[in-house]
């Protein structure tokens, strides 16, 4: 949570990646917790979402910031249409979905619904890397996107790498 804080990541006490963190926002959404954080490293700037449960489990989806604004528009898209769904029950032809699509990683969103309630399920499969996912809860999906879209406004540039 410090801007320009710089930090290493180690493996076999070598540093693989210096990352500075340019900012980092907090959002609550029912007994979550949301993190999004902008970093750069020498690759380029990237987000980092972060979900952290009621029990502490923290889960991350990671990806470059032209994937951030990609993923913006479709958080638009979602939260107005969960705006028309109301409050009654989704049939499964209801259901939406988009896929990003970038280099070596695929994000998956669905909107799906439990016994909990309405969600947007994120998630992110890349080669070398095991699927993560975070679920938001649906009342949320505005938040993130507005949040999101002041983090792609003041830190995405169009010459971004993906990550």
């Amino acid at each position: 949570p410090y801007a320009n804080e710089f930090r290493y990541v180690f493996l076999g006490g070598n540093p693989l990646v210096n990352e500075e963190e340019l900012a980092s926002k907090a959002l609550h959404i029912q007994s979550k917790r949301f993190y999004l954080d902008v970093k750069q490293n020498q690759r380029g700037r990237f987000l980092k979402i972060a979900e952290v449960s009621s029990g502490g489990r923290k889960t991350r989806i990671l990806m470059s910031m032209n994937v951030a604004r990609e993923l913006r528009e479709h958080l638009q898209t979602f939260d107005e249409y969960i705006r028309t769904l109301g409050e009654q029950m989704m049939n499964a032809d209801q259901l939406r979905s988009a896929v990003i699509s970038r280099d070596d990683r695929k994000y998956y969103l669905d909107l799906k619904e439990n016994e909990r309630g309405r969600f947007l399920r994120i998630s992110m499969v890349g080669i070398h890397t095991p699927r993560t996912q975070i679920a938001i809860p649906a009342q949320g999906v505005g938040e993130l996107c507005t949040t999101l879209a002041s983090l792609v406004e003041e830190f995405g540039n169009d010459d971004d790498d993906d990550h």
